[in-house]
C-alpha cells in the first residue's frame, strides 16, 4: 500500500516502481505482476496504474509484449554517437568490452543489383559477402553482413574476423573517410533473431551504410543488426 502525501497518487506508483528497479527487486528482462495484482498492492485503480506504467514506458524502463505481458527493459551496455563514423570493434573497445566474433562465413557471388548499385558496379559484377556476429565481452550484440568488391579486395581474399575499416587500411591501404547510412527498424526475422539470440518481440536497429574512400569511391556495403536491448544511440544536433 502507497503512503499517501501531497502528490498524485499515479506519481507515487512510478516513484515506488522506479525504486523496485532501481534497487533490484524488479530485475532486467523481469516480467511484471499483472495489473489487478499491482493496483490491489499500492491501493490504487488500474487507471492510475496505467497513467505511471504508462511513463515507465516513456522513459525507456519497461515495454509491454502484446498478449505476453509487461517486462523490465534491459539496460543498453553500449552507447554512441551516429554523428561518428566508427567500427564496431572500435565502438565496444571504447566501453571497456572484449570484442569477438562468432558464425564467420564469407562467400564470393555476383552482386544483386541494389548491392551493384550502391557500390557503383556493374549487374553481375562479383562481390564477397562477408557474414559474422560481433560480441561484447561473449554477448551476441551485432550480426554483420558486408559486402565488398572483388576487384578491390582480389581473389586471395580470405575474409577478417576483427575491424574491417583495419583490415582495408592495413591489407590495402584503404582508408574509409566517410559514410552515407539509413537507420531501419527490423521485425520479426528469424535469422537475425537466431544469430543474436533475442526474443521474436526484440527489436533491432538495421543500421546500412555505405562506405567510401578519401577519392569518394564507394568501397564497402554493409548491413549491421544491432541488438536495441543492447546498444543506446543519440545524435547531437546543434543551430547554426
Amino acid at each position: 500500500m502507497l503512503v499517501p502525501d501531497k502528490k498524485p497518487l499515479y506519481e507515487l506508483a512510478l516513484n515506488k516502481m522506479e525504486e523496485l528497479i532501481k534497487t533490484g527487486v524488479w530485475k532486467e528482462g523481469m516480467k511484471l505482476p499483472s495489473e489487478a495484482s499491482l493496483s490491489k498492492e499500492f491501493g490504487i485503480s488500474r487507471a492510475t496504474l496505467r497513467e505511471a506504467m504508462r511513463i515507465m514506458e516513456d522513459e525507456g524502463l519497461i515495454a509491454k509484449q502484446q498478449g505476453v505481458g509487461t517486462f523490465v527493459r534491459r539496460k543498453p551496455i553500449i552507447r554512441s554517437g551516429l554523428e561518428e563514423l566508427f567500427s564496431v570493434t572500435a565502438l565496444i573497445k571504447r566501453q571497456g568490452m572484449k570484442p569477438g566474433t562468432k558464425d564467420f562465413t564469407f562467400y564470393k557471388l555476383p552482386a544483386l543489383e541494389n548491392e551493384a548499385e550502391k557500390l557503383k558496379l556493374n549487374p553481375g559484377d562479383e562481390i564477397y559477402k562477408v557474414e559474422r556476429v560481433r560480441t561484447a565481452d561473449d554477448i551476441p550484440v551485432v550480426y554483420c553482413v558486408d559486402r565488398l568488391p572483388r576487384k578491390i579486395v582480389g581473389d586471395k581474399f580470405s575474409g577478417f574476423e576483427e575491424s574491417v575499416f583495419a583490415f582495408l587500411e592495413k591489407e590495402y591501404n584503404i582508408k574509409i573517410t566517410y559514410a552515407v547510412s539509413n537507420i531501419k527498424v527490423v521485425k520479426h526475422d528469424f535469422t537475425i533473431e537466431k544469430k543474436l539470440n533475442i526474443g521474436k518481440n526484440d527489436s533491432v536497429l538495421l543500421l546500412e551504410q555505405i562506405h567510401y574512400d578519401e577519392n569518394n569511391m564507394p568501397i564497402l556495403f554493409s548491413s549491421n543488426y544491432f541488438n536495441a536491448d543492447k546498444f543506446d544511440f543519440y545524435i547531437i544536433r546543434k543551430r547554426d
